[in-house]
């Protein structure tokens, strides 16, 4: 985050003490109120030629989102200069009083030194008439539940600003006919600033077959401490060894590209179908998306938004599809090809790798993930394209519980979702949901994230339907 705080000397000599100084000072106070916030910049803007340094320095620093820490009358003009300079920026405007209310005597200093009242509408003037994004914030810096909320806005604009600057490698192309999970590389940029770069599978061919002893018996070593392997699954495997080289290949895809996302259609010659690496891309995906980098299947690039987003705000994200509903207990089921997080599994429990029976009837079978998702507050998120968002995009969040039902037989991560409270039927709830428009893949996480993806969606601007 990089802390800006507007600064205009035009009533200083009305002020006791030091006008400046103390401004500075605020802004000091603001960084230390937000924990577990990293403040990479804090830059005083006052209109002089020291801005574009101030603002050099800024974007030297790389921040994902900027705090505007408005405390005073400042002409807006010099403030919206600065933030021109920083156009992909997501922006979070604090209204900031020191004070609950007027002390006696009551004068020039003290409206002056409290003046967010008259600096905040002056600044989002301008920024709305420009069509400056930006999401405002009003309170004592003593309050907690105000800065509660400012450290909800400023971790969602963070997640915007590293969402709008994304990286997601396609590799290939999606399945043959899913024109459900594609999109036009074009659109996704203008709607939400995601950039798609393309890979021919044969790369990531190359990068399995490049892959050295020492990658490979890392990941190796890494699997043997984190899962209990199926009977009859040995170290040496050739599934279990074949997939964990394809999870080296592509940790390397993504160090190489500085991916933040990606979709892959591995059922293709090069990948699936070759003699090397001949597995699916399962657990390679998984693994990916466990260290912080999403990956779907099929090509799904909608959804790998969807998971990049509840990473972003720090949660799970596993890659799935609500299977059936189960409408005795009103609860839709959970489960996938074989992609895992682990930042899903059930606390106290150790994940299991079995091969992927799937695929059992290929020449070579790999491994993937088995396990069952932590009972409690979940969240499942889709994303698509939609023709009555502004933007051409909108997210479809629905919050409930995983209810601790768990499926070992789907040989895959599982579990039971039931909608909101759970007053509602199944069917209702699922209807609703798919009418909002997502594909058959969304994104599970657990916790309630409702309020934080639409702080993200309100941050790029892009549409978000709530179904629970």
């Amino acid at each position: 985050m990089a802390v800006l705080s507007p600064y205009w000397d035009f009533w200083a000599s009305r002020v006791r003490g030091d006008l400046r100084g103390d401004r500075v000072q605020l802004a000091a106070e603001v960084s230390a109120a937000l924990p577990g916030v990293e403040v990479v910049a804090e830059e005083l803007l006052d209109g002089s030629d020291a801005d574009h340094a101030a603002m050099a320095r800024v974007r030297t620093a790389r921040p994902d989102v900027a705090l505007v820490v408005q405390s005073m009358a400042v002409p807006p003009g010099w403030t919206v200069r600065s933030l021109e300079t920083v156009p992909e920026l997501p922006l979070v405007v604090w209204g900031v009083h020191r004070r609950s209310g007027p002390p006696i005597g009551y004068d020039h200093s003290d409206i002056a030194v409290e003046g967010a009242t008259v600096g905040v509408p002056q600044l989002v003037n301008v920024l709305g008439r420009r069509g400056r994004r930006h999401v405002l914030v009003v309170g004592r810096l003593d309050d907690e539940r105000c800065r509660r909320r400012v450290t909800a806005e400023v971790r969602a604009g963070a997640a915007a600003g590293r969402i709008g600057r994304a990286r997601l490698l396609r590799v290939g192309t999606p399945m043959p006919g899913y024109a459900c999970v594609d999109v036009d590389d074009d659109e996704l940029r203008r709607g939400t600033g995601i950039h798609a770069e393309h890979v021919d599978p044969a790369r990531l061919q190359a990068l399995y077959r490049d892959a050295g002893p020492e990658a490979v018996e890392r990941v190796a070593r890494e699997t043997e401490a984190t899962f209990e392997l199926e009977d009859g699954i040995a170290p040496g495997d050739d599934g279990l060894r074949r997939s964990l080289r394809l999870a080296a290949a592509l940790e390397q895809l993504d160090a190489e590209t500085g991916a933040a996302a990606g979709a892959l259609n591995c059922h293709v010659p090069e990948l699936r179908y070759a003699d090397e690496p001949g597995v699916t891309a399962c657990f390679a995906l998984g693994r990916e998306t466990t260290r912080g980098v999403p990956w779907t299947c099929t090509g799904d690039v909608l959804t790998a938004v969807a998971m990049l987003t509840a990473k972003a705000l720090g949660a799970a994200a596993v890659y799935h599809e609500l299977e059936a509903l189960d409408y005795d207990r009103d609860e839709a089921l959970i489960a996938n090809s074989g992609e895992h997080d682990l930042a899903f599994v059930a606390a106290g429990t150790r994940p299991r790798l079995e091969r992927n029976r799937w695929f059992a009837d290929d020449p070579r079978v790999g491994v993937c993930a088995c396990f069952t998702g932590t009972p409690g507050p979940a969240t499942i998120v889709g994303f698509t394209p939609h023709p009555e968002e502004r933007s051409g995009f909108r997210y479809v969040v629905a919050e409930g519980t995983l209810t601790g039902r768990s499926f070992p037989h789907s040989g895959t991560v599982n579990g039971a979702f039931r909608f909101g409270d759970g007053s509602e039927p199944v069917d209702v709830a699922w209807q609703r949901w798919a009418e909002a428009g997502v594909n058959h893949h969304s994104s599970a996480s657990l916790g309630h994230l409702g309020d934080a993806v639409a702080a993200v969606a309100a941050q790029l601007g892009v549409g978000i339907v709530r179904v629970s």
